[in-house]
């Protein structure tokens, strides 16, 4: 039977959703501690039962998650490495949107000069906010390296249950960024050039984002680069990812001609 060490509420006094996320977050800081390794066989859960029962003094079973929660071990791996993925991708969404929606609510668009340098300007704030918190992040090798576990054995049943679980969970964080493209292709009118589509531009800068998040974590070059893209020619700080998204950006988005002249009010 389940029983506790004198802290917390037993499982069996928790429901399913409470129990899992704190079975997620002990596996979390199982993967901090000790990095991915070779695969997720350190996330055995003995050493989350017992990360659990000593921090949340919870004491948990196989019993009262096998079959309740997840159907097995592995199930329960892919699920820790699938947060981990999502959870950062989220941080992201919202660091980026932070550091545009102000700007771009507020930024003359009456013009398609001026709208395709607001368009600049979001590229150079989105890589910066994204970089922030791809070299700050506990996480980010960890993300890196779960892609890499979850495509590079495919066909084995723990590397297909991975990669579907991460899949799962990035169709939302992918469709939250589509829409805020969208939004952004709205406000400073846009639209893509044929034959892309919205998706295929946040799958590209996805892509940017996590390469140059990675390399600046271990190598200088990202940062540092200066160009007169201010107002009136000023000098403004760039990085090599805010130099790719804009080329990004100018392959893939085009002026709308039929978006109403003078949107701001």
């Amino acid at each position: 039977m389940s029983a506790t060490t004198g802290r917390g509420p037993a499982p069996s006094r928790r429901t399913r959703a409470e129990l899992r996320a704190l079975l997620i977050e002990a596996g979390l800081e199982v993967l901090r501690e000790d990095g991915l390794g070779t695969g997720a066989e350190q996330l055995t859960f003995k050493r989350v039962f017992d990360r659990v029962a000593a921090t949340d003094g919870v004491r948990v079973t196989n019993a009262s998650v096998i079959g309740r929660i997840w159907k097995n071990q592995a199930d329960f791996q892919s699920a820790v490495l699938a947060t981990v993925a999502t959870d950062e991708l989220d941080e992201q969404g919202r660091s980026v949107l932070a550091a545009t929606i102000p700007f771009v609510v507020t930024v003359d668009r009456s013009t398609p000069a001026a709208r395709r340098s607001a368009l600049r300007e979001v590229m150079r704030l989105a890589a910066g906010a994204n970089l922030v918190v791809g070299t700050n992040s506990r996480n980010w090798a960890t993300v890196i390296g779960v892609w890499a576990l979850a495509s590079g054995a495919r066909g084995t049943g723990t590397s297909d249950e991975i990669y579907e679980a991460m899949r799962a969970g990035h169709a939302a964080v992918e469709a939250r960024s589509v829409a805020a493209a969208e939004a952004m292709m709205g406000l400073l009118g846009l639209r893509i050039r044929p034959p892309f589509h919205v998706r295929q531009f946040c799958a590209a800068c996805t892509a940017l984002v996590e390469g140059c998040a990675l390399r600046d974590r271990a190598e200088a070059g990202i940062r540092g680069i200066v160009l007169p893209t201010g107002p009136d020619g000023a000098d403004q700080d760039w990085t090599l990812l805010g130099v790719g998204m804009d080329a990004l950006a100018d392959q893939f988005f085009e002026i709308d001609p039929d978006w109403p002249a003078g949107a701001p009010s």
